[in-house]
């Protein structure tokens, strides 16, 4: 851990504009989500290497040495092969050729380090989480570089995926799901432990750490060509990584960087399209409806990653805001269309994408096609992840054991406290 600094903030909702002193994940008066406002306005960016350049931006006060950050660099052979003058990539992921070093492979690092860091800060001693894969990697590699205990709930369709690049410490608890491939059961069970054993949920989309830790992608291109591109291509599950971006173009406008808010535009993997259709179509998203049918739509998508029936896209502050906001726009990509993209972008970069980066770059595609974007625009392409190909290269990859398996149907307060034992020996 590196030295203290001082990163003073107050947490404001953005939909009532009430104030809070952190942490908090809610607001007495609404359901809007809860955004840092830190003491420090003007962007100046600091000597570190990593995100923690970004330390006045942060809300833990301390950091950390992890090299976790966005790559941010103008492309060359895909901005030619599409004919754009100003395409910017940021990778992050793990591509030590472009100064990637991201442990787990995704953007999600940038989420849990200052989460983790945030939470000790205020005296939390160990945290319960829903991931649907990427983000469990992440927290466990992180709860065992800062032997900070976190109980990780996930569905049985992501053990698979859950790897870090060292051995995992008693600290990392995971929770498997047994027979279950829907991430919001994971998360309304990972809720329901932290209710019973009195641990504090991380908070997902509400926690103002991991937002502005993915926030830095928007940073370290500011950081380095001093202005906001014209628009930013993500692909997205909760739109948590969107929402973080716009509200960090929002802070780079009120410190004197750019003009206009970036363009926010956000891509899914068909069939299962939650935000897209809700946004084309001006209608609410429901959950809890055809769950069957959704999971179906689910099971046909190339990128698990982007899975959540139940994105903040309607609160205030939320994905739908978001869009208003920047004049957004939303995409549709088939895994055709998916698999095509990365196939472009591993010949015309040199580097391969995981399924969720791929569907991003797809949609630029469709931007060029649709004319949303013109070849002289400004563009900040996220490349949020990579697959564990270079990784394991460079290093040996240690499977993330469950210390409970269990169907989701048998999870009541009794089985929770019965498993007691196991999920809070470390904590």
């Amino acid at each position: 851990m590196a030295g203290m600094t001082n990163a003073a903030f107050k947490l404001i909702c953005s939909g009532c504009g009430a104030t809070y002193d952190p942490p908090r994940l809610h607001c007495d008066g609404c359901e809007g989500l809860l955004r840092s406002q830190y003491s420090t306005r003007a962007f100046h960016p600091r000597s570190q290497s990593n995100l923690f350049s970004f330390q006045d931006w942060l809300p833990p006060s301390c950091s950390s040495d992890v090299p976790i950050g966005s790559a941010v660099y103008p492309s060359q052979g895909l901005a030619d092969h599409l004919g754009l003058s100003n395409l910017s990539i940021g990778f992050s992921g793990y591509a030590p050729a472009v100064g990637a070093l991201n442990p787990t492979g995704s953007f999600k690092d940038f989420e849990a380090i200052p989460s983790l860091l945030y939470y000790r800060e205020h005296g939390v001693e160990a945290l319960v989480l829903a991931s649907a894969g990427n983000t469990a990697r992440a927290f466990a590699y992180a709860a065992t570089q800062l032997a900070f205990p976190v109980i990780i709930v996930v569905p049985e369709r992501a053990l698979e995926r859950l790897w870090i690049p060292c051995e995992p410490s008693e600290a990392v608890r995971l929770v498997v799901l047994e027979g279950c491939d829907d991430y919001a059961r994971a998360i309304q069970i990972a809720s329901l432990i932290g209710q019973t054993l009195e641990i504090q949920n991380e908070g997902g989309a509400r926690n103002v750490a991991r937002r502005d830790g993915m926030s830095t992608a928007m940073l370290e291109y500011a950081k380095q060509m001093g202005a906001l591109p014209s628009h930013y291509f993500q692909a997205v599950g909760s739109g948590t990584g969107a929402i973080a971006t716009w509200e960090a173009s929002q802070r780079l406008l009120a410190a004197g960087i750019g003009a206009v808010l970036p363009a926010l535009h956000l891509s899914q993997n068909a069939p299962f399209t939650p935000i897209h259709d809700a946004w084309t179509l001006g209608s609410p998203i429901s959950p809890d409806t055809d769950v069957a049918g959704q999971l179906r739509r689910i099971d046909q998508i190339d990128a698990l990653v982007l899975a959540n029936r139940m994105p903040p896209y309607a609160i205030p502050g939320g994905v739908r805001e978001a869009l208003m906001s920047t004049g957004g726009h939303t995409y549709a990509v088939t895994n055709e269309q998916a698999r095509a993209a990365a196939k472009l972008f591993e010949q015309t970069e040199g580097l391969v994408i995981g399924p969720a980066a791929a569907v991003s770059t797809a949609a630029l595609l469709q931007a060029i096609q649709t004319r949303r974007i013109s070849p002289e625009d400004s563009i900040l392409l996220h490349i949020t992840g990579n697959n564990e190909s270079l990784i394991q290269r460079d290093s040996r990859l240690h499977r993330i054991l469950p210390v409970w398996s269990v169907r989701p149907e048998s999870v009541t307060l009794e089985a929770i406290r019965e498993a007691a034992y196991r999920l809070l020996s470390s904590s």
